[in-house]
């Protein structure tokens, strides 16, 4: 028989969270006298010092501590889960999920997944966090998150994942760019031209290693971490760049057209997929959210090209 309790698991990892005893007391709404009291009841129990406490600086994990807190989440969640499958078997989507968007895919997909999959089951409590992809998933791996949408060339290792869209790299130019009146172009033909970068760290470390891999070290003049900013930057004339997602229309935030090029050459893709810790028994939730994102995916590849997300 176990002698602690699920509550008491659920307040150490608030303080965990927290980083303070007040602020999990606050957090979990109760008094930091019954939070910390909870808190030693556990370290007793378990027979291990748990958290340093300091008065000016927080709490501080013990290396038992460190090892405790993935076991806690472990349970926790496991319990959540057991919770949640009793009302899932009433074949309803309740509880929490917690999704993680690379933000380089947020303004395509968020959108999507408010109005298609949060606003249809409003018994389920999501939380989107957006970042960087491989960021975002070594935090679905220590249990903050239940997946990650993201790319394929993001992927970290012990993630599992499902494919939803297929992305292929193409070239974006400026109207008055000399090869803006062809349909496709050679890596190799724009050695010379300056290149707008999206500068943020899954480009920095995967799409431009993949354009070097195929033959083009781009010779980078400007960078913005913003995809709107890059594409103004290329409608302006300042160089072209390279890039996966497509949003609907081919033209600058003031309205400057401009031309997209497919990659003659053979370039690695990154497919959107959707990042997850792989179990047998993946909550009902967790299913209903990657089956959204394949029926997204399939309708985006569907729409005409030029207004593909």
């Amino acid at each position: 028989m176990l002698d602690y309790t699920l509550k008491q698991l659920q307040y150490f990892l608030a303080v965990a969270d927290q980083g303070s005893i007040s602020a999990a007391a606050a957090a979990s709404h109760i008094s930091q006298a019954a939070m910390s009291q909870a808190l030693t009841e556990l370290e007793r129990i378990v027979g291990s010092q748990l958290v340093v406490r300091h008065r000016a600086r927080g709490i501080v994990l013990t290396a038992v501590g460190s090892h405790f807190l993935r076991d806690a989440k472990a349970l926790v969640r496991h319990a959540e889960e057991v919770q949640g499958r009793v009302i899932e078997r009433q074949d309803r989507l309740v509880g929490p999920l917690v999704i993680g968007c690379y933000s380089g895919l947020s303004a395509f997909w968020l959108p999507e997944i408010g109005h298609g999959f949060m606003k249809p089951n409003p018994g389920l409590e999501v939380t989107l966090i957006e970042g960087d992809g491989g960021e975002l998933q070594e935090r679905m791996l220590d249990g903050y998150l239940d997946a990650v949408l993201t790319h394929t060339r993001h992927l970290v290792p012990r993630a599992g994942w499902t494919t939803v869209m297929s992305g292929v790299p193409y070239v974006l130019v400026s109207q008055g760019h000399w090869a803006a009146q062809r349909k496709t172009i050679r890596l190799a033909e724009l050695a010379n031209d300056d290149f707008v970068s999206l500068d943020i760290p899954s480009v920095r470390d995967n799409q431009l290693a993949n354009l070097r891999e195929s033959g083009l070290d781009p010779k980078i003049v400007w960078k913005s971490s913003s995809l709107e900013a890059v594409r103004g930057m290329v409608a302006k004339g300042l160089g072209y760049t390279v890039l996966v997602q497509r949003p609907p229309v081919d033209l600058s935030y003031d309205a400057l057209p401009l031309a997209v090029l497919e990659i003659e050459d053979s370039v690695g893709h990154s497919d959107i997929c959707v990042a997850y810790i792989e179990s047998d028994r993946p909550s009902l939730r967790l299913r209903a959210f990657i089956d959204f994102c394949i029926e997204t995916g399939e309708k985006k590849e569907r729409e005409p090209a030029g207004r593909k997300g």
